[in-house]
């Protein structure tokens, strides 16, 4: 009876697994196939790719259920970035270093723990990035460093923001020279990131978005090591086309006093139906997970059933499962 009761419990587990798989909570992203390396401008050999782990846990039941309940509670978003800006030129590199500090006004910290305070001592660190380690000319057709933003709603703990974006470029930036500072002249919590872009075994950095789909979810997970509840999901994952913030373009066009977008532009056919099927998709997914949960021997999950059930996500899914339900009928009919 045990073992029936055992082989029972893991199927069911299997099961629950496959359908949070399809949110893409807690599966593991397959990273695009990269090219092989070229001989490092600095030590003249070609290195092995590093590819950079998961955040500890990912996937177990505990995480996944942390973060159904996230789901639930509508947690609070993180927002990882790469802002605009070519750093084409060594030029260019070094402003945005002087920004990160704040124009000379705060402090940049490097890779090793350092702080670098001012102008000058900025100005002395962008020279170090163009001829220590892999070298850095004064012109490029490509980037010679990369600039992101990990950011967090206003009220957020600064000193956690801070500390969590410190942990995630340290696990994802390893082997690389990168400098962070945090700023505060906007109401969101907010740290900005500079990566030089070749490191210290001759890869160049080539974010694509399974990489920065990795950078928010290392970065709520360090948020939530340290007691502040956030969530990286898909929009499509949490059944409402809200977006987490808007567009840099589209700020500054409003800023601006300028229209954002073509009135007379036509949606995309194709990627309107994708995102429909994609949406129901997903809520059919939530409406197993809150029956498997509802039918649990755990009472921890029959309660996170009833809260997705009655939070908004649940409320929507129902709604997406039902009027798919009444377009099937009616197409039998005919």
């Amino acid at each position: 009876m045990a073992t029936e009761s055992l082989r029972v419990g893991r199927a069911w587990d299997d099961e629950f697994h496959d359908w949070t798989d399809q949110l893409q909570l807690g599966r593991k992203l397959k990273k695009p196939a990269s090219a092989a390396s070229k001989s490092s401008a600095w030590t003249g050999k070609p290195m092995p790719v590093r590819e950079p782990g998961d955040y500890p846990g990912k996937g177990t039941k505990a995480d996944v259920r942390a973060r159904l309940r996230g789901v639930a509670r509508q947690g609070r978003q993180v927002v990882v970035k790469i802002t605009p800006g070519k750093n084409h030129t060594m030029r260019a590199v070094r402003k945005h270093l002087q920004y990160t500090g704040e124009d000379g006004q705060g402090v940049v910290h490097d890779q090793d723990g350092h702080e670098h305070r001012g102008g000058e001592e900025v100005d002395d660190l962008a020279w170090k990035w163009q001829h220590v380690g892999p070298k850095m000319p004064d012109e490029a057709d490509t980037r010679l460093a990369f600039n992101i933003m990990f950011s967090m709603p206003e009220g957020t703990d600064e000193r956690a923001v801070f500390a969590a974006v410190k942990a995630t470029a340290e696990s994802e930036f390893a082997g690389r020279q990168w400098v962070m500072g945090q700023h505060f002249d906007e109401p969101q919590v907010h740290c900005h990131v500079s990566v030089k872009a070749e490191g210290m075994n001759g890869v160049r950095l080539n974010p694509r978005k399974a990489d920065l789909h990795r950078w928010r979810e290392r970065f709520a997970y360090e948020l939530r090591e340290r007691g502040v509840e956030a969530e990286a999901t898909r929009r499509a994952s949490r059944l409402h086309q809200q977006r987490v913030n808007k567009p840099w373009a589209v700020t500054r066009l409003e800023e601006r006093g300028l229209p954002t977008n073509d009135a007379s532009g036509e949606p995309d056919a194709k990627r309107v139906n994708k995102w429909k099927q994609t949406e129901k998709q997903a809520a059919s997914s939530y409406e197993r997970i809150i029956d498997a949960l509802d039918r649990s021997d755990d009472a921890a999950d029959r309660i996170l059933a009833r809260e997705l059930a009655q939070s908004l996500v649940g409320q929507q899914a129902r709604k997406t499962v039902a009027g798919d339900d009444r377009n099937k009928r009616e197409l039998e009919r005919t």
